[in-house]
């Protein structure tokens, strides 16, 4: 059973086994961001890894795509861009080596905060957002696939519109993974089949989730737009589809209490700090006014009915995930201080009121969740890509 993920300079690498790799651009930091154009089909398919640094399951996707199109190209020309966000990558490589487990991915986890990641910053709003940008418009694509993953409960899949033949097709694709038979976690979506949704229109998302994403650019052109989202962990109380002996406007009632909990972390003492900006900062503070935005959208939200276990449990993990994320970027930055010397005694006693936090949501979250083998992701991935551009 394998776990491991490959670093944005592994995968550019590997990469440049398949084609000449092509510079569309570079990141905030100046790393190069490339791109490989393989087969010569009369359609253009784009496909792209790392729009979240925490998600590197589509590092390992596009290798395996890279190789299978070489050989057949399926009517397309394939341009595949290894890791959008090498800045941010490099940020999570603590933990791609593996072992994979709850409390390791969380110690070295880092994602951008809304503004600065590259899925939700079009049009140009990041270098490396107006590098994809660009692409989109030179190669105008028929199908584009943005690979992302979860932690912990089941596969689904966002389609940019209703296409029944293929819906059909990825609800019953045997990946070997749990499906998702939960709530999308955007807000709008339309479930056509058991984990398969349509992408929600932009006023929708604009809900909990600022900006534009790749999805919404590309249709300008009538892009077909795939979004495949596989999960790191399984946990059978994902696809539990029995009554959960909660209703389901109690649950979001609840959970939305769970995600306000974000709100009443100990403050950070900033004053103290020597480094007073860095990306675990900005990612903090958007922590705050994100949870209660989000918790806002679910009390709104009144649901009728009784939850099902899968139901309530993906609804708890979304709290426990957005808890743990933000008390993990407190820790990271203040071990930074601490790295650099920084031990005035507000950063020592934050330090060790944060730490006891985390350990007691990591506590209560009680995952019993296993680590799904590396082998069956990319898997459950190329077949969703092959699938589309077959349909």
């Amino acid at each position: 059973m394998t776990h491991g993920f490959p670093g944005p300079d592994e995968v550019a690498a590997r990469l440049a086994n398949f084609g000449e790799p092509r510079l569309i651009g570079t990141s905030r930091l100046g790393e190069p961001i490339t791109m490989v154009s393989i087969g010569n089909g009369p359609r253009n398919a784009l496909v792209f890894a790392g729009p979240h640094p925490n998600e590197p399951i589509g590092f390992l996707t596009v290798l395996s795509l890279a190789e299978f199109v070489r050989e057949n190209d399926l009517g397309h020309t394939w341009h595949i861009i290894g890791c959008v966000d090498p800045d941010g990558a490099r940020l999570n490589e603590s933990w791609y080596a593996g072992p994979l487990d709850r409390e390791r991915y969380l110690r070295g986890f880092y994602r951008p905060p809304f503004h600065e990641q590259v899925e939700w910053t079009f049009p140009d709003g990041l270098p490396e957002t107006r590098a994809l940008k660009n692409v989109i418009d030179e190669v105008r694509p028929d199908l584009l696939c943005s690979l992302h993953n979860g932690e912990l409960g089941g596969v689904f899949y966002y389609l940019s519109e209703d296409r029944p033949r293929l819906a059909d097709t990825l609800a019953h694709l045997p990946t070997g993974i749990p499906l998702h038979v939960g709530e999308a976690e955007l807000p709008g979506t339309r479930r056509i089949r058991p984990g398969v949704f349509v992408f929600p229109g932009l006023a929708a998302v604009n809900q909990a989730v600022p900006g534009m994403s790749s999805v919404h650019y590309a249709s300008q052109y009538g892009t077909f737009s795939l979004v495949i989202e596989v999960p790191l962990w399984s946990d059978e109380r994902s696809t539990d589809t029995s009554g959960s002996g909660e209703q389901r406007a109690d649950v979001l009632a609840r959970v939305a209490d769970m995600i306000e909990d974000v709100d009443r972390m100990p403050d950070l003492p900033v004053d103290d700090f020597v480094v007073q900006d860095s990306p675990f900062l900005r990612s903090y503070a958007e922590s705050r006014p994100a949870a209660a935005k989000l918790a806002g959208v679910l009390r709104a939200h009144q649901p009728e009915g009784e939850a099902t276990v899968a139901e309530r449990f993906g609804y708890n993990e979304t709290a426990h995930m957005i808890r743990l994320r933000a008390c993990t970027t407190a820790l990271r930055i203040l071990d930074g201080e601490l790295g650099v010397g920084n031990h005035r005694a507000g950063v020592r006693t934050a330090r060790k009121a944060f730490a006891e936090l985390f350990d007691a949501w990591l506590a209560e979250e009680g995952a019993v969740a296993q680590p799904i083998p590396s082998d069956l992701l990319v898997r459950a991935q190329l077949d969703a890509i092959l699938s589309a551009a077959k349909s």
